[in-house]
C-alpha cells in the first residue's frame, strides 16, 4: 500500500492522523508532492517505517535542512522513479500534466500545489493529486492510499 500526500504546510495534527492511518494500513511507500514546509513537520512523516519519496514545493523554504533531514529523499522535481516495478512521475506544480498523461510512459503521475483532489485514469496511467493535506484551503485534509498492483485508490479525509 502506498500513501500519496501533498501540501501539508506544517499542519502537525493532519500529519499525525495520516501517519496513524498509514501505519494501520501497513504503507510501504510515502510520496509527498511538496510543501511539507518545515523540517520538524518532515520528521513526523519520516517516523513511518516506509520508504519516503518527496519533491520540494514552492513553500518549502529550508531546502538544505529539509534535504539533510530526509537523507536526500526530498528533491527538486519533477522526478521519475521506479517503485515496486511501477514507473512514477512526481512533481509539485502541475507542469505538462496532459503531455505526460498522453505519453503513456508512466503507470502513475503524482502532483500537488493546487490543493484540489484530482484522480483520473487515461489509458494505463493513473493521475493523482491527493488534495489539501493541511486542510487550510479545503474543508477537510485529504490524502490518497493506493494499491499499486490493482490501481485501487481510497481517498482518505480527516
Amino acid at each position: 500500500m502506498w500513501l500519496i500526500i501533498s501540501d501539508t504546510h506544517d499542519n502537525l495534527h493532519s500529519i499525525e492522523k495520516f501517519v496513524e492511518e498509514a501505519k494501520r494500513r501497513k504503507v510501504t511507500h510515502v510520496f509527498h508532492c511538496g510543501d511539507v514546509v518545515s523540517p520538524f513537520a518532515l520528521l513526523r512523516l519520516l517516523k513511518l517505517e516506509a520508504e519516503f519519496h518527496g519533491v520540494f514545493g514552492n513553500n518549502d523554504g529550508e531546502w538544505l535542512l529539509l534535504s539533510q533531514r530526509s537523507s536526500g529523499r526530498l528533491v527538486k522535481g519533477p522526478v521519475e522513479l521506479v517503485v515496486d516495478g511501477k514507473k512514477v512521475a512526481m512533481m509539485h506544480e502541475p507542469f505538462a500534466l496532459e503531455a505526460l498523461l498522453q505519453s503513456q510512459q508512466y503507470d502513475f503521475i503524482f502532483y500537488g500545489h493546487t490543493h484540489k483532489l484530482d484522480v483520473r485514469k487515461q489509458g494505463k496511467t493513473l493521475l493523482v493529486n491527493p488534495g489539501d493535506g493541511s486542510g487550510y484551503i479545503a474543508e477537510r485534509p485529504s490524502a490518497v492510499f493506493l494499491d499499486p498492483e490493482t490501481g485501487q485508490i481510497d481517498v482518505y479525509q480527516i
